[in-house]
């Protein structure tokens, strides 16, 4: 599903960030990346997302090699990768609800779809009473849950989250960590 094969990464051309990363990921796997501030972590979730390309080194995701991807075909790879960025990106004029459901309008699913997986999903998150609320009247942690209710509203085949419990409490924290099991135990 994903494979790093001596990659290396380098944003001057002399210092590197990442140093010959060799790694398998398996379908259906559930890893956890650790290490210390600036250890790459974030980079090397930039690269599986294809945002940043490696120096050097190649990356499969679902057996395409990332560095050779034309730019057009870059979103059709995107769609089969949920992604809850550190920074939550989320569309400070839109509610949460449209925040989550712009996932599936990209898709062209029905709306009577859309509405429904969006709601199940604010509600696995705990956030149907927020749905008409834009970005800014939340929370950081509230933000936090929006941002993995849209990773994960369009049940991708891989999902990368950067630091996805960061801004939560322990009680929450655990929710979201089961709400990534049962995504995992249903095929992500």
């Amino acid at each position: 599903m994903i494979n790093l094969f001596h990659v290396f990464k380098s944003y001057d051309g002399e210092n590197m960030i990442l140093k010959d990363i060799n790694m398998i990921v398996e379908k259906g796997e559930f890893i956890f990346l650790t290490g210390p501030s600036g250890a790459g972590k974030s980079t090397l979730l930039k690269m599986l997302f294809v945002e940043e390309k490696p120096t050097r080194g190649q990356i499969l995701i679902h057996n395409k090699n990332i560095s050779r991807l034309n730019h057009a075909s870059i979103p059709f790879l995107r769609r089969n990768i949920g992604v809850v960025f550190q920074d939550f990106k989320l569309i400070n004029y839109r509610t949460v609800y449209e925040n989550i459901a712009i996932t599936l309008e990209i898709l062209n699913m029905p709306p009577k779809l859309i509405h429904q997986k969006v709601m199940n999903i604010l509600k696995s998150v705990g956030l149907e009473h927020r749905k008409n609320f834009l970005p800014l009247k939340l929370s950081g942690g509230e933000q936090q849950r929006v941002a993995i209710a849209r990773a994960l509203v369009n049940d991708p085949a891989i999902l990368l989250a950067d630091e996805p419990t960061g801004n939560l409490d322990a009680a929450i924290t655990i929710d979201i960590m089961n709400l990534f099991e049962k995504a995992n135990n249903n095929g992500t």
